[in-house]
Order: C-alpha cells, then structure tokens, then sequence
C-alpha cells in the first residue's frame, strides 16, 4: 500500500488527484490539506464524493487539513505538492528534515527548471535551490528511465507537456532544422487558469470566444524554450547562439478542459513523412499513452479529455518540397497535463508499470 498525501487539494489539480488515487486499492490517502477549507470534510465541500457504503467511506470521511509536516512525514510516502508557484518549495525542507526518504511529486512550477536564473526571471526569488537539481523533469512518457526510483519529481506544466511530447523525439533525433523557429500555437479549456474567479473566465465573458493572451510573456515559455534548447545542446554540443527561436502563442478556448496544441518545425533536408513515423515509434511504441495518429483531424481534445493520453498526428508539406512539418497534439491538461501525469509518475518512481491504476481510455460523449 502507498501513502500519498495531497498539498493543495481543493484547486483542480489536487481534487482530480483525489479523485483518481480513490479508485486504487493499492494507495491511500492520509492527508489532503487546504488553507480555504481547513476542518471541513471533502465530501462537504465537494459533494460528488458523498459516499455512505463502507467501501467509499474512508474518502468520504476525509478532512481538509493544514500544513502538518510532522504529520505527513510519518503517514506518508509520497506527497504530491498542488501549489502556486513559490509555495512549495518553502514547505518541501521542512518535510524532508523529518523524513529523508519520502518522494515527492511537485505539480507546480517550483522544480521544472535547470536554470534558477531562468525560474527566478519569470517566478520570482526561488525558496530551496539548493534542492533543485535533485528532481527529475517529469515528462513521463519522454524521460521515464530518470523517473524510474527517483524520490523527486517535478511535473511539466500542461502546455509543456502538449508542446515537448511531438517535438523533443524530432530534435533528439536530428530531424529538426535549428536555423529556423519552432511555431507552437496551443488552445486550452478555461481549467487551466485554476479555480480563482476571474473576469475573464466568467461564462459570459469567455462563451463564444477565442482569445490569444500573454503572447509574449507566458510563464510556460521559458520551460518550453530550456527543454527544447536541452535537446539540441545535448545532439550538437553547440551553444546556445545556434538555437532557434521559439515562438509561443496561448490561446484560451470556451471549454472546460483539453488542449490542443499545433506546432511548426523545418525539417533537415531528406527526412520524410516515414522517418518521421519511424522516430515517433521509436520513442512512443512502448508508451501506454502517446499515441500516432494516421489522420490529423482525429487529433482532437473530445478524444482526450478525461484521460492520460496524448495524441499525437502531423503532416509533411509535400508541394513545394519545403520541409516543413506541422504536428498536432491533444492533452487533457487537468490529465495528462497535470494530475494523471502526476500519477504516472508516482508509478514509476514506485518501480510500478507506468500506466497502473489510470483509466486507458476517455470516456465519450
């Protein structure tokens, strides 16, 4: 049995966390702390967890908690952090000087960078940086032989995850071309702003609309723009002057959840449509959750939601023989964007399969 306690657990994250580790029997919730609902019971405040059989009444019965670092430490054997940036990384020291070998799965962005330069440019001053080069970045389907028995884990953001899963295979593999940019167009549901109410996200304001936003200065940018740049540096040893721009673009859509994200890349001369197939399988034919799609337009967020999956579709220019390629992918970005990545991470780390105990399949309509 694992104990998992949960920090943060009433935004979006930590309640899907919630939701998802109460089908296991093989993991149990000790602790899900909350500052807004502190005392109350999880079924209180979010009533679909009503439960009165003996079998759900033990998460039923759960109850917010404050930070107990003490507490965790002993109950627990991995905490999952669901924080603001700059949260968790005052709070992890603490637990770990009461238990140094507890795992952590850190689902913001406290963690995700190798640079502390670059985190504190666009988070502010970093809390623990003696700490970060400790956690492994947790793109779980791209870097699971580094996550496999780490006791650190730090969760991509969800538009990294929609943006790196179909670009990083192309760069590893030296079919993308560094002398032009890489174009990264993404669409998320209004979820990814978090639960805070907010004019803009408000039914009225954000029905029948689609809006780009943060154009230039999206905090997922420079996550993007490091991994990438870590992938050519790591297949030419060139610095960083020869990297190409990276070129984002957020956009939010009137959905709940789903992201889909389209990306631009120039090819190297002589690859094709094939090899392209070839490097995808490569990387992704043992994943129980990347999966190639033969027609762009079932790569759809419809086909997602609700899941661990990611799909991943594209399309040479075949015309002008120009080499460009342009890639689809669609993520869940409360699932595979956040928490059920979370758990396959957790499973790895565990020395479990990585796709144990997370639904195959989305549900449809």
């Amino acid at each position: 049995m694992i104990k998992v306690s949960i920090i943060g657990a009433s935004g979006y994250s930590g309640i899907y966390l919630i939701y998802a580790l109460s089908l296991r029997s093989d993991v149990a919730i000790s602790a899900i702390t909350s500052q807004t609902y502190s005392g109350k019971k999880l079924s209180e405040v979010f009533p679909q967890f009503t439960k009165t059989c003996p079998k759900n009444k033990l998460i039923s019965e759960l109850k917010f908690g404050s930070f107990d670092a003490a507490g965790i430490a002993e109950s627990s054997d991995a905490v999952f952090f669901c924080l603001p940036h700059n949260e968790s990384s005052k709070l992890i020291p603490d637990i770990l000087e009461k238990n140094g070998k507890i795992r952590v799965i850190d689902v913001g962005a406290d963690f995700r960078f190798d640079s502390i330069e670059t985190y504190e440019e666009f988070y502010g001053k970093h809390n623990s940086p003696a700490l970060n080069s400790n956690f492994i970045y947790g793109l779980s389907d791209f870097f699971s032989e580094k996550i496999k028995n780490s006791q650190f884990v730090a969760n991509p953001g969800c538009y990294p995850t929609g943006a790196l899963l179909p670009i990083l295979p192309l760069v590893f593999k030296g079919a993308a071309d560094a002398s032009f940019p890489v174009i990264i167009d993404s669409l998320s549901g209004i979820s990814g702003a978090g639960r805070g109410v907010k004019l803009q996200n408000l039914f009225c304001e954000a029905e029948n609309s689609v809006k780009a936003y943060n154009v230039w200065s999206h905090r997922h940018l420079p996550e993007i723009r490091e991994k990438i740049e870590g992938a050519f540096l790591n297949l030419t040893g060139s610095s960083s002057n020869h990297m190409p721009d990276i070129l984002f673009t957020p956009h939010i859509i009137p959905v709940s959840r789903g992201i889909l994200t389209t990306v631009y890349m120039k090819l190297n001369n002589g690859i094709l449509q094939e090899n392209i197939t070839g490097i995808y399988n490569e990387f992704y034919g043992g994943s129980p959750f990347v999966s190639i799609l033969d027609n762009i337009e079932d790569c759809n967020i419809k086909n997602v939601v609700y899941s661990n999956n990611c799909h991943i579709a594209f399309e040479t220019e075949k015309k002008q023989n120009k080499g460009t390629v342009k890639i689809v992918s669609a993520i869940d970005n409360l699932g595979k964007g956040a928490s059920l990545q979370a758990i396959q991470n957790m499973n790895l780390m565990f020395g479990l399969e990585p796709d144990c105990g997370i639904p195959a399949y989305s549900p449809f309509p």
